[in-house]
């Protein structure tokens, strides 16, 4: 995204239907297509697509058409010369709930920055043939996905300017009907394509009209020329296209159609409100931008509810606590692409952005680990939304009064500061567990001394002990839950097998399953096994995850000071995963190493984090490649 009013471009539609092996190849941009002219537009009598049946033929076409051009979107990013500003945003209704949109044309700094990310990649090295492989990529992806009737270069490239996009109208009710036609006849969505030949784009439409065997006649809105078709069957739902000012391709139902002619390419929706502040929020250039009206959404989505459930309704308390709007951009970096998102505000969210204190106690093997800032007190928060909750409140006393033997559930998560968890790389094996600064430590230790009573009085019977061991002054707690073969009994008789009939794979019946934890003054670690514990215990005295280089340059990507963080190594996820690839047939690992590996190896962490504002909550996630 960049500004909320975008210049026009064109949209992504083939234009003659001729096989690759009898059509000439060299048609370029500057190659007139064969008009499929004369109106109205028929299939040819007699044929098989005339004779398709079904109700949703009439939208056969409009679905080859997504299936092209979003599949070119997926393998593509690099097309035509930069625009700064998207011209398809201008055609999109005012009213719309959800909006997305691929920049293909690369704005501003993008193609460049795409250039240099994919050169990472196999294949992508020479800058200056990119455009030439990645047209190759597309002719072979539509030759495969028309079933050989369509190639990128020849019957799209020609007349598509780099812009796509989708928008859904306003979510119709169906409270008053369950009829299918009547539902159908509600639904309003449109596909906006930016080109730059509307002849062209015009003939690879009425061809893909043809090719879907459906009807279609022309009538004039508004000074421009629409293509109407509906389906016999469904003769009061109707779609159509039309190409608009020379600038945009738009195909969709006739409603909507009309709505995003008559904005005249200066869209109301970027003009609202929430769009406005979104567009604001997430500046620069990037290759993707979604919008969502989450309010709207979810008022229809209770509708449906209120007429298809018998369970009482949301809340207006809990309404209240979700986001107007929420919107996401991606956009390329040199050596990652990057993600950021934007809602308004939220009450439940933390009251500051500061350093994530569970990095800190993370072993410096870890491979992944998800943290949240003030974690006891957003879970306090959410408990006191869930008793007021109409359509909670009597599950959720059921669980309170569970709770109240370890002092409710209040007591259980309120000495809980900054949390998280976190998985590491052992020698060959993997272990995690929980990571808790403590808000209140007295607390967090009496809750685990209390745990740990309960254990010795009534453990016995179940097959569960306990036991201390002493590491570097600290007592570490060891939970045996007992053989893996009586859990698995247990858990059997849980689901309402017969106690005796779930057995552990062979060989595993006398391994003895344990937890392990310790609480001091400065954090309370839950973990796998003992040894997780010492690790995250030696990690908050020396060498933690927070200390490492790598971690810090990444976590300086994104926002430093952050209400939530989360790390994966993908390149350490990666290697544990191939050394797994030793049990596979020498085939396969052949095939993995020369198809797969290549594609993956680039992609080395990903990290992300969330910020609270003062008006707009964000976040930012980063995946980096080297």
């Amino acid at each position: 995204m960049t500004d909320p009013q975008r210049p026009t471009d064109s949209p992504h539609v083939p234009a003659t239907m001729a096989t690759p092996d009898t059509a000439d190849t060299s048609a370029t941009s500057d190659t007139t297509a064969t008009p499929v002219a004369t109106q109205p537009i028929t299939a040819p009598p007699g044929s098989a697509m005339a004779d398709r049946a079904g109700r949703t033929r009439m939208f056969v076409a409009a679905g080859l058409i997504a299936l092209v051009v979003g599949a070119t979107a997926l393998i593509t990013l690099s097309l035509t010369a930069a625009a700064p500003q998207s011209t398809v945003l201008g055609y999109v209704p005012a009213d719309s709930t959800m909006y997305g949109e691929v920049r293909l044309d690369l704005p501003g700094d993008q193609r460049q920055k795409l250039g240099q990310f994919l050169s990472k990649f196999p294949g992508f090295a020479d800058q200056a043939t990119l455009e030439t492989k990645l047209d190759e990529v597309l002719d072979r992806l539509t030759s495969e996905s028309s079933g050989d009737k369509q190639l990128y270069t020849r019957d799209i490239k020609p007349w598509f300017e780099g812009q796509l996009a989708f928008s859904v109208g306003p979510i119709p009710d169906t409270t008053s009907t369950t009829d299918p036609t009547a539902v159908a006849k509600k639904f309003r969505a449109l596909l906006l394509v930016s080109i730059k030949d509307a002849a062209k784009a015009k003939t690879w439409l009425e061809s893909a009209m043809n090719e879907a065997g459906v009807t279609g006649s022309t009538e004039a809105y508004a000074g421009t020329d629409l293509t109407v078709f509906s389906d016999p069957k469904l003769p009061d739902v109707q779609a159509g296209f039309a190409t608009v000012d020379g600038k945009v391709a738009i195909v969709g139902d006739i409603t909507s159609l009309k709505a995003a002619i008559d904005t005249k390419g200066t869209s109301g929706l970027a003009k609202t409100a929430g769009f406005a502040a979104a567009d604001a929020a997430l500046t620069g250039d990037d290759v993707g931008f979604m919008f969502i009206d989450v309010k709207a959404l979810m008022t229809a989505s209770m509708r449906m509810q209120a007429t298809f459930s018998s369970a009482p309704p949301m809340s207006d308390e809990l309404l209240a606590l979700l986001p107007e709007w929420m919107a996401a951009r991606l956009r390329v970096e040199n050596d990652a692409l990057v993600m950021d998102s934007v809602m308004p505000h939220s009450s439940m969210a933390v009251s500051d952005n500061h350093t994530n204190g569970v990095a800190a106690y993370a072993p410096a093997s870890a491979l992944a680990m998800f943290a949240g800032n003030d974690y006891g007190d957003i879970l306090k928060k959410t408990f006191a939304l869930y008793r007021k909750e109409p359509s909670m409140a009597e599950a959720f006393k059921q669980i309170d009064d569970a709770a109240g033997i370890i002092g409710g559930l209040d007591v259980a998560v309120g000495w809980m500061g900054d949390s998280g968890v976190v998985i590491a790389k052992t020698g060959d094996t993997v272990e995690g567990g929980i990571i808790s600064i403590p808000a209140d430590a007295a607390a967090g230790k009496q809750l685990l001394t209390q745990i740990k009573s309960f254990i010795a009085l009534g453990g016995a019977k179940a097959g569960v002990s306990t036991r201390d061991e002493t590491y570097n002054g600290q007592t570490i707690t060891i939970v045996d839950l007992g053989s893996l073969e009586n859990l698995s009994m247990m858990a059997g008789a849980l689901g309402g097998l017969p106690l005796g009939t779930s057995a552990p794979p062979p060989g595993d019946a006398g391994t003895h399953v344990e937890l392990a934890y310790v609480a001091t003054d400065q954090v309370v670690v839950i973990g796998s096994s003992p040894d997780f514990v010492k690790h995250a215990l030696d990690a908050g005295a020396g060498a933690s995850l927070a200390k490492d280089p790598r971690f810090q340059g990444l976590l300086g990507r994104v926002d430093a000071q952050h209400s939530a963080v989360v790390f994966v190594d993908v390149a350490g996820v990666r290697a544990m995963l191939e050394g797994e690839m030793a049990k596979a047939s020498a085939e396969e690992r052949a095939k993995y190493e020369q198809d797969v590996k290549p594609f993956l190896a680039p992609f080395d962490a990903l990290i992300g984090t969330g910020s609270v504002g003062s008006t707009v909550d964000q976040s930012h996630y980063v995946i980096t490649v080297k």
